[in-house]
């Protein structure tokens, strides 16, 4: 009696990689008075998606900086909240102990009506800073945010977590104000270090083509579907960044019994893995592939794998179990320009 059935061993690899801060902005010529920004998390910070801890309470500082007119004109006073657009993941944002990230279309008639030079201290809910006067430097002092993401928010390794910025703000020396509300889209990058982490396990049944000892190749090879595992079968991954794949079978994609001397054919018996569209004979055969982010949730982490045998066994080695072990690696990126969708290949 021969059987073949396939095992498998799952190496990961983890990654981290911070990102860059972003160049620094150059002060705005303008008619009206305005203001960009720019928040960077400290290096040393990093957030894990699979961590049970999240990102809690971590200050991050805020750097505003104002337009400048042609002569005297400038930016006075500035009043602004963060505006989280749809998909936004879920986070908290607090300035001096007030929330100051609103959903979208929900900031409660904020940011109101500039009254005092308080840079700050009096606008619960909204974020208020004095430049002061034409020789004042166009940066404002950090303004220390707090910010809380949960557990398992499903950041994107190597992306920054991008905010729209509303305000209104007052001119000074000939610069126009700015009373109505103004949107700046993507103004503030908040630049969590996502660590590129992965999670992966088998889903499915043993890759078992059964009792194949009275099977003869020409058999086999007549009705590939009988002698094909299941499509049910697959590997499950979740991941905040792209990843790169490989594939190892431990005798070359051929079923063995123990002891068994691979270079003898009449001691192994040849099969296919299908596996990201892609039909397997040996282990030259792979090389690597690059699989766009699966999604802390997994949403498109589902990598089906099929296995077809290519002979039989009547004219094997007669052996109680024909086997063989597929090592499929996963190792996390951050960054790719080549990533495929693997999912469902």
């Amino acid at each position: 009696m021969t059987g073949g059935r396939i095992a498998f061993a799952l190496p990961i690899l983890i990654a981290a990689a911070g990102l860059a801060s972003p160049a620094a902005a150059q002060t705005q010529i303008s008619a009206f008075c305005g203001v960009s920004a720019s928040a960077t998390t400290p290096a040393s910070i990093s957030y894990d998606p699979f961590s049970a801890a999240g990102l809690s309470d971590v200050t991050i500082p805020l750097v505003l900086r104002r337009n400048r007119g042609l002569l005297t004109g400038r930016t006075d006073e500035v009043s602004l909240v963060l505006v989280a657009p749809s998909g936004t993941p879920p986070l908290s944002v607090t300035y001096n102990g007030f929330r100051v990230l609103y959903p979208e279309g929900s900031t409660a008639g904020r940011p109101r009506a500039l009254t005092a030079r308080d840079n700050g201290a009096g606008a619960a809910g909204e974020i208020r800073y004095d430049f002061g006067g034409l020789f004042a430097t166009d940066l404002s002092s950090p303004l220390n945010l707090r910010i809380t993401v949960p557990p398992g928010t499903d950041l994107s390794a190597g992306e920054p977590i991008v905010l729209d910025m509303l305000y209104i703000c007052s001119g000074d020396g000939g610069m126009l104000s700015v009373p109505i509300p103004t949107r700046e889209t993507g103004a503030v990058r908040i630049n969590v270090n996502t660590v590129s982490a992965l999670q992966a396990y088998y889903a499915g049944s043993v890759l078992d083509f059964g009792e194949i000892g009275e099977a003869t190749t020409s058999t086999v090879l007549a009705a590939p579907d009988r002698y094909t595992t299941s499509a049910a079968n697959s590997l499950r991954v979740r991941s905040s960044g792209p990843f790169e794949v490989r594939v190892r079978s431990q005798n070359d994609f051929r079923l063995a019994f123990p002891g068994a001397n691979l270079a003898d054919p009449a001691q192994t018996i040849r099969y296919s893995a299908r596996f990201l569209g892609q039909e397997v004979t040996s282990n030259a055969a792979f090389g690597t592939r690059t699989c766009a982010r699966a999604g802390v949730g997994g949403e498109a982490g589902t990598l089906p794998l099929r296995a077809t045998l290519k002979e039989g066994g009547s004219a094997k080695t007669p052996a109680p179990d024909y086997g063989d072990i597929i090592s499929i690696t996963f190792t996390p990126i951050v960054i790719s320009s080549t990533a495929t969708n693997c999912a469902g290949l």
